[in-house]
């Protein structure tokens, strides 16, 4: 009989909520941009004509031997990978232990004792002695007739597979995390490179205002704004280094190396990365390791609910002993020393005064609130390659009008500088050229980083890359 119930299983089986999400994503095809033509420079990093799916290790695709270390780097040496590493080993312990349940317990017992009782507790008035040895093997088991211990073992399990998604995902996070200041640093070396060519040329336009001024051509005016202008971009320059230095530093932090030194580098030097294939599915987000991690935390709510269930059922255990006893020792361990007992016990609550109800809708309770978290985690994780998606595209559209800025600003700034030496223009016309050129090209630059930043962004938010649909 006991054999048959252990079939029984209380509680609700687990099913994958249906959360019907659109097939495609909020954002247009990357294929269909509607852009300015690109230019020489800029065709061959554009990358809107590369298909190629993106691998496990995404940051390799920015071709940069720097990257590639500091990524490693964290992901060996990071403290909150550690911990994530530690809380694995505790949740798969917690595993082991909830499926010692399913089998019995064996324990080793063994005892010497001397005893004796004086005259006066004697009924014969004479005090009495004895050696009492004692040794056996007591064993029970709880049979598993409602499934409390197999809903336990399946909670258990499904925590510590959560355990191994949070570990992902804080290794997705933190590799993100790493190539996102990585780029944000390469981009403060290109923005220095910048401001270190604006004060080159602000400093030669000072140098002609001055020869001019010393040969009555013009007025101390010139010099002066010219000044101002040529401080302005040292100021710039220096707080843009004040930022590198700090970026650097959290990226030794991130790394475990905190005396980490980056050789300077440009942003605009990194090659994109390909674009995820038009008509990305939605079901991509599926692959996500806090997603995978949310399901396996409803998962493991929904076991504790048929755990509470079975509660309010009686259980039934399996009691055994064998070994011997006896008063002298010379007659330990024979035949007429050993002793055994086996039985079979039941417990049936009674009244516990609302404790096994109110355990029960707290389980039901914790199923829910796993059930919101998961829709939460899903619907998060779809706006989130929505919006990446549409900030890859629209910063590829901006690059490209932002280059065609450039090259026309560079060739006005040229131009102003040679007609203000031959006394064509006044001195405004330079200030004003080099104030335009030199935003545009910080301009690109800022563009360019949050460009491959988007990139980062839609990795992290596909957990790690995408597998095209078939």
């Amino acid at each position: 009989m006991s054999l048959s119930l252990s079939g029984c299983l209380l509680g609700p089986d687990y099913q994958r909520p249906d959360l019907a999400l659109p097939a495609r994503y909020n954002a247009p095809e990357l294929g269909t941009a509607t852009a300015a033509p690109a230019t020489a420079s800029t065709s061959a990093s554009a990358g809107g004509a590369v298909k190629a799916p993106v691998n496990a290790q995404w940051w390799t695709l920015f071709d940069d031997a720097t990257l590639n270390q500091l990524v490693q780097a964290a992901r060996q040496d990071n403290a909150d990978i550690q911990i994530a590493l530690a809380r694995i080993r505790m949740t798969e312990a917690l595993a082991v232990q909830a499926g010692a349940a399913l089998y019995p317990t064996l324990n080793l017992t063994a005892s010497g004792t001397r005893a004796t009782s004086g005259p006066s507790v004697s009924v014969s008035g004479v005090g009495v002695q004895a050696n009492t040895s004692q040794v056996g093997l007591v064993t029970s088991y709880e049979l598993d007739v409602w499934g409390r211990v197999r809903r336990n073992i399946e909670s258990a399990t499904a925590v510590a597979t959560a355990s191994q998604y949070e570990k992902d995902s804080v290794s997705l996070t933190i590799s993100a995390l790493v190539s996102n200041l990585y780029l944000r640093l390469r981009s403060l070396d290109a923005q220095m490179a910048v401001l270190k060519d604006s004060v080159r040329t602000r400093t030669e336009s000072v140098k002609v205002a001055e020869a001019k001024l010393q040969g009555g051509l013009v007025s101390p005016i010139d010099v002066n704004q010219g000044k101002a202008a040529l401080a302005a971009s040292q100021a710039s320059l220096s707080e843009v280094t004040r930022q590198r230095a700090i970026v650097q530093n959290q990226l030794g932090v991130l790394t475990g190396k905190l005396d980490l030194t980056i050789a300077a580098g440009d942003v605009r030097q990194l090659p994109a990365p390909p674009l995820p294939p038009e008509g990305l599915p939605s079901t991509v987000v599926e692959s996500r390791p806090d997603v995978n991690r949310a399901e396996q935390d409803l998962r493991a709510a929904n076991a504790r609910v048929g755990v509470a269930t079975a509660g309010l059922f009686p259980t039934f255990s399996l009691v055994g002993l064998f070994g011997a006893q006896s008063v002298s020792f010379s007659s330990f361990l024979t035949d007429q020393s050993s002793v055994w007992s086996a039985g079979i016990g039941l417990l049936q609550p009674i009244f516990s005064g609302g404790l096994l109800q109110g355990r029960l809708e707290y389980a039901k309770a914790q199923q829910q609130e796993a059930l919101g978290s998961y829709v939460k985690v899903v619907r998060n994780a779809f706006g989130e390659v929505s919006d990446a998606l549409i900030s890859v595209q629209q910063t590829l559209q901006t690059e490209q009008y932002l280059q065609q800025q450039v090259q026309a600003s560079t060739k006005a700034q040229e131009l102003a500088a040679l007609r203000y030496a031959a006394g064509y223009v006044d001195f405004l016309n330079v200030l004003e050229s080099q104030r335009v050129a030199n935003e545009a090209n910080l301009a690109f630059v800022i563009n360019r980083s949050a460009r491959l930043q988007a990139s980062v962004d839609l990795f992290k938010a596909l957990g790690g890359g995408w597998v095209p649909e078939r």
